[in-house]
């Protein structure tokens, strides 16, 4: 059992993650209600619904918008504060599969002689995406809303009239790679993605996005290091505590796929019930078998129908134990 667990780890591994798994972004655009103005500096939160996973915060832009990129599928709301301004929640909505891009706009009042508020606090926005012209925050909204209806091509032209704008666009170069991604343009992919990070090199999206090409390429320093800074930035990223499962237990390093994958457990995880897979086979290696079958129980539990499923319950069964 020890090999055939090895080699699923192995080939899965790279045969799920040669392409991105299908992350959402959303996208939002704030004004103030009285005048319809673009509102700047405004303190956005995205909350999953009943708290059910940790927040992101971001600030908008000069134009208004503020966005969130590798989103798991679920159901999210949005806050808007900001100094002198009425705390406003948005409507619940949901990201999928189908809507991996989603608009959302929200109108927000001014409150008179309200003491400062939180505004800033929490940005995800680097300094260059808040000075973005309004022309190139356009043609990016444009490429989002193509995006959203899967027009990939059309998407990608205006991610990259919106570079042209502005060539300091780390989240046009993001979103370009997205689209590339989605038109099997790798190398497009990479390149729009190394220009994202040369712009900005803690840019957590594009660091995984690019972890996503090394591992795919067989680069395993590689992708350890750029895995290792974006959870650095953001620990709670579950698609890169994923991805990190399967390195550290391809460089033999089993106790940290271990920690990894339990990481991963405590965290929102629809979609990475692999990691419990791994853990298993990282268990396996260390001889402590009742944990490696209590993770293959997991595993099924949470992807009971997958490929490997039929797999791993005959493993438990042949070790005298019972699937459940």
């Amino acid at each position: 059992m020890l090999r055939s667990l090895v080699c699923l780890v192995v080939l899965s591994g790279i045969a799920v993650h040669a392409q991105l798994p299908s992350l959402c972004t959303v996208s939002v655009d704030v004004v103030l209600a009285d005048k319809r103005q673009p509102l700047a500096g405004a303190r956005v939160e995205l909350e999953g619904a009943a708290n059910e996973s940790p927040s992101r915060v971001a600030v908008t832009t000069s134009s208004g918008s503020a966005q969130f990129e590798n989103l798991m599928p679920g159901n999210y709301r949005l806050v808007v504060t900001g100094e002198g301004l009425e705390t406003t929640y948005g409507p619940l909505f949901r990201v999928d599969s189908v809507h991996v891009f989603e608009n959302q706009f929200i109108a927000v009042r001014r409150l008179e002689d309200k003491p400062g508020g939180p505004a800033g606090a929490g940005n995800s926005v680097n300094v260059h995406n808040l000075n973005v012209p309004n022309e190139a925050s356009e043609e990016l909204k444009r490429g989002n809303s193509a995006m959203q209806h899967k027009n990939f091509k059309e998407a990608a032209e205006h991610y990259s009239k919106a570079i042209a704008i502005y060539p300091q666009y780390s989240l046009g170069y993001y979103n370009l790679s997205v689209a590339d991604r989605e038109l099997g343009q790798t190398d497009n992919q990479r390149d729009a993605l190394q220009k994202a990070l040369g712009i900005d090199d803690h840019y957590v999206p594009a660091l995984v996005g690019l972890s996503h090409l090394e591992f795919a390429d067989h680069k395993l320093p590689e992708t350890k290091d750029l895995l290792d800074k974006a959870i650095s930035a953001d620990p709670n990223n579950v698609d890169a505590l994923a991805l990190r499962v399967r390195v550290d237990y391809l460089q033999g390093q089993y106790e940290q796929a271990i920690a990894d994958a339990q990481r991963v457990h405590s965290l929102p995880h629809d979609g990475f019930a692999s990691v419990h897979y791994t853990a298993a086979a990282a268990y396996q290696q260390l001889k402590r078998i009742p944990e490696m079958i209590s993770e293959l129980k997991t595993y099924l539990k949470e992807d009971p129908t997958s490929s490997n499923a039929g797999y791993v319950r005959q493993e438990i069964t042949d070790l005298g134990y019972k699937p459940d």
